[in-house]
């Protein structure tokens, strides 16, 4: 990046490299907004009788939740949020860039696996979180961190859940919390397109 663009300190230009407490608010910001969509998520399934609370999880996976977390909202944030996303804004619109990188980054996940009417619907729902972290680091004034933990805590936060904070007794409408049975992703389902949605809403300012 910094050789092509002739930019000097790529790592900053990306939103890595932030003073140490703006990058830990952005942080703690995307983490709590992850968590506050899980809950969501969780007490929609509790009340309606799909899901039922256990509150157990070892220390293995908790490890995991907490591995999964940091590596995958990193490194596909600096990735889609951070490279391709500011490759996109110097090559076309702002507006269109959101647009281009939210599309990139679902198709390249495995949703063509599933039955046509579930693939469609995860593509919808990996669409829609491409927006909501892009949207999340304009948020943040261009700091990476934010996407970090929103994406990082979604993707931990729901293996900790499935782990044994709750069981899923695998009978839940596929068009409530998604396809994948007994192991559900929400995105491809109502409520998380509800959560995803209405967070996209609140942050329609920043896609200007």
């Amino acid at each position: 990046m910094g050789r092509t663009w002739g930019v000097d300190r790529p790592w900053q230009q990306l939103g890595v490299i932030r003073p140490v407490v703006k990058a830990l608010h952005a942080f703690l910001r995307g983490l709590t907004t992850s968590a506050a969509l899980l809950f969501g998520v969780v007490a929609v399934l509790l009340l309606s009788g799909n899901g039922l609370w256990q509150g157990q999880i070892t220390t293995g996976d908790l490890a995991n939740a907490i591995a999964l977390m940091l590596l995958v909202g990193f490194a596909e944030e600096l990735l889609f949020r951070g490279w391709l996303w500011g490759e996109l804004e110097l090559l076309t619109s702002r507006q269109r860039a959101i647009g281009i990188q939210a599309a990139v980054f679902a198709l390249v996940h495995p949703w063509y696996h599933l039955p046509p009417v579930e693939a469609i619907a995860l593509l919808m729902g990996l669409v829609l979180l491409g927006l909501a972290l892009a949207l999340q680091r304009r948020a943040d004034n261009g700091v990476l961190w934010g996407s970090i933990g929103l994406h990082g805590g979604l993707v931990g936060g729901w293996f900790a859940l499935q782990a044994g904070l709750i069981t899923l007794p695998g009978t839940s409408p596929t068009w409530l919390l998604g396809a994948g049975g007994a192991n559900p992703n929400p995105i491809s389902g109502l409520l998380g397109w509800a959560g995803l949605g209405g967070f996209i809403l609140m942050r329609r300012r920043w896609w200007r």
